[in-house]
């Protein structure tokens, strides 16, 4: 295709679907002729995908007056409300760096196909609105401002065609910018050819240093500013000028005699015969085999009925390590006896039972392993964290069940080389004991504070002893059903490496979310992949197989959920045929889903007014959470956040989850799958509160955060994670 459209490409738009290419002429009469011609139906889905692309090709010549810095997707920035200076209009003695810091609202127009009735297929332009954040002062004007430069990265300023954008971090800088990492080896680039890279880190850094105390008070502006763009009122407002500016720009000119028409907004409506939005109710969480107790609020269901597996919990009497500096002793041991025995302090307390009481314990044990910080140096932490916590396990012979950490706050924020929390548990995890980090914020704050708190806490370390707090309502109608997650973690330790590495990840759970596994493969390259992959995900499946006693004839659903398939990789036929390799005697109802939050599409809800708080109004025009609308016949939109989980008031319109199931897939009930996906975000156990994913995607996420972070740990190995702490929620 790229000598094709050398050689034609200004004369014809070329694209390439299904092993065609498809030629449509720019010019009236082109004068070099190309292909054979053809008449094409829109009805046919292959040729709408013609017309969208086309259509993507010539949006920026609608908009004449904004120059795209993207063609695909056409993305350009809107010219008149740059935030920073709109935040900081007006403040007195400014230092003048400040204004070579922008953010701009960026708009994307995307064309894409959609079908919200069935057999009703159409194209579409979707309007998404984001910010661009871009660092506009020169380096040495920065440094010369005493800011500490090294490590944030550069970005060229004017890249070549053949150019990466994004060149490396900052070693030093002089007349030339030293570079302590970088693409391609290369070692410095003169100083006028880069820029900061607009990240939150670059901004957070220099910012701070340029605005001193009034820091926190512009991130609060800005935060506000960016609301202006992003609340569900400002995104249904800019979406109708979008509209009737396209409308009335329309027709658009896509080829001779070929041109299409924007009309109104894409409105999802039900008909009596056909419905294009459901709304599922709220999930009932289950707190014993039966499914007879019940409750649709979490920590209530806990406090009435107990835990899921409180007849079945083997750790009874647990040994808990405590892991405590030396100057908050006190505290700790005060939080300890709280988190234990509850809280009785406050009115109506929230955790009144304790740790004991509500999971059903007795006489849990919780032994303090004081580190001695008091006058040591920041970096010195994560070493001595390492050695107490060593050398408290060498002199015990007690195996322990659990750790909890407690950490300064500041600590909490080191780098993860020197990071005190990292450090103590990869140690710990290294002997097969999960932890629990606690910050002295947390365990120091007021009973009324810390009895919402130390609920989240609990949660998740009684899972990480290997306890189920709570289950889903489901209803199995086949012999047994089987949800597996299948995530990577890229272990690359820097985004400048060529040779990538990878760990696949596999998180394993019965029907009704409750959690069997995880299995973390051996490290591997790209290529080596989908063989890794393979073998790893039908040596689960077999152990699934002997574990839940399937017999020949057993009508089994496996359902796999993937977040970000790896390009030009097969993983649905791939899993596919694990499937069947490990099940073969068994009747196999195999489906096949990814679940991403990577799409342009928004759901506004305009007859939704909004939870009002004492500083103002959250959630406006948010779709409640659990409402599904058909984006296409396999595709499906998800709200996880509604109204009641959004936090603030300036938090943006939250995004809906993207449901796709796959066309190998031989179960294709969406509509189970998706309320499926839907009870599988109340399964976290690391808070009370719903995920905006599924536990299948937002445990590989976790895994994969911990694993590529844990390589800091000296003599760190993952090998342990298959082993003792295989039915651990250690990730939590």
């Amino acid at each position: 295709m790229k000598a094709l459209r050398t050689r034609y490409g200004k004369e014809w738009f070329l694209h390439w679907r299904g092993g065609r290419a498809y030629c449509l002429p720019r010019a009236d009469e082109p004068s070099e002729p190309i292909g054979k011609m053809e008449d094409l139906s829109t009805d046919v889905h292959d040729h709408l995908h013609l017309v969208v692309a086309r259509l993507n090709d010539v949006l920026p010549d609608v908009f004449p007056q904004y120059e795209a810095f993207r063609r695909r997707p056409f993305s350009f920035l809107g010219r008149k409300d740059e935030i920073v200076r709109l935040v900081t209009k007006g403040w007195p003695n400014l230092h003048p760096l400040v204004n070579e810091f922008k953010i701009s609202p960026q708009f994307e127009l995307d064309p894409r196909i959609i079908e919200v009735r069935k057999g009703e297929t159409s194209a579409a332009v979707v309007l998404r609105i984001g910010m661009k954040w871009q660092v506009l002062a020169p380096l040495d004007r920065l440094k010369g401002a005493g800011i500490d430069l090294s490590g944030l990265a550069v970005v060229r300023r004017n890249p070549a065609v053949t150019e990466r954008r994004l060149v490396g971090t900052i070693a030093s800088v002089g007349a030339n910018v030293e570079l302590a990492e970088a693409f391609d080896d290369l070692k410095a680039i003169p100083i006028n050819q880069v820029w900061l890279e607009g990240s939150k880190a670059s901004f957070t850094r220099c910012l701070r240093a340029l605005l001193g105390p009034r820091f926190e008070d512009f991130e609060s502006a800005r935060h506000a500013r960016e609301g202006e763009f992003l609340l569900g009122p400002a995104l249904d407002k800019l979406l109708g000028k979008m509209g009737e500016f396209l409308t009335n720009a329309s027709p658009i000119r896509l080829s001779t005699d070929f041109s299409c028409t924007i009309r109104d907004r894409v409105e999802l409506n039900n008909s009596g015969d056909y419905q294009s939005v459901v709304k599922y109710g709220d999930v009932e969480y289950c707190f014993d085999a039966a499914k007879s107790k019940r409750n649709i609020i979490p920590w209530s269901g806990l406090m009435r009925f107990g835990p899921f597996s409180r007849d079945t919990f083997s750790k009874r009497t647990p040994r808990v390590l405590v892991v405590c500096p030396d100057q908050s002793a006190g505290k700790v041991s005060q939080f300890v006896r709280a988190f234990r025995d509850g809280i009785q302090s406050v009115p109506n307390s929230k955790y009144p039972k304790g740790f004991a009481g509500t999971f059903g314990l007795v006489n849990p044990e919780f032994v303090t392993c004081t580190v001695p910080l008091l006058g040591t140096a920041d970096n010195s932490a994560a070493m001595l964290y390492r050695r107490s916590i060593e050398d408290h396990l060498a002199c015990n012979q007690e195996s322990y069940d659990a750790a909890v950490v407690a950490l300064l706050d500041h600590h909490a924020r080191l780098p993860d080389q020197i990071n005190p929390y990292l450090h103590a548990k990869g140690t710990l995890l290294l002997n097969g004991i999960p932890t629990q980090e606690v910050r002295h914020a947390t365990l120091s704050a007021r009973p009324e504070a810390l009895q919402w708190s130390i609920q989240n806490l609990a949660v998740a370390l009684y899972a990480k002893m290997g306890g189920t707090p709570w289950t889903v309502a489901h209803d199995q109608t086949v012999d047994d059903e089987i949800v597996i997650g299948l995530g990577a973690a890229e272990l690359t330790g820097s985004r400048f490496e060529s040779r990538h590495r990878f760990m696949g990840i596999t998180t394993v759970f019965r029907g009704d979310g409750n959690y069997l596994l995880s299995n973390v493969s051996r490290v591997c390259s790209y290529e080596d992949y989908p063989d890794v992959l393979r073998t790893t995900t039908t040596d689960v499946l077999k152990e699934l197989k002997q574990r839940n006693d399937w017999r020949d004839g057993d009508i089994v659903r496996v359902v796999f959920h993937a977040h970000r398939p790896f390009k030009k990789i097969e993983v649905a036929r791939i899993a596919e045929e694990c499937v069947h390799e490990a099940a073969r005697t068994q009747d196999i109802q195999f489906a096949f889903l990814t679940v991403s939050h990577d799409h342009p599409f928004k759901l506004i809800d305009d007859s939704q007014k909004g939870i009002t708080k004492p500083t103002g109004v959250k959630g406006r025009y948010a779709p409640a959470r659990g409402t599904v609308a058909q984006l296409g016949r396999h595709t499906r939109l998800l709200c996880t956040n509604g109204p009641h989980q959004i936090k603030r008031p300036t938090t943006p319109l939250p995004s809906p989850v993207l449901i796709h199931l796959h066309r190998e897939s031989g179960y294709k009930d969406l509509q189970y799958l998706t309320e499926q996906i839907l009870k599988f975000t109340s399964l976290t156990w690391r808070s009370t509160q719903p995920a905006s994913d599924p536990v299948t995607i937002y445990y590989s996420e976790l895994i994969s955060a911990l694993l590529a972070r844990l390589q800091e740990v000296p003599g760190w190995s993952p090998a342990i994670l298959n082993t003792k702490l295989r039915s651990s929620r250690w990730f939590l």
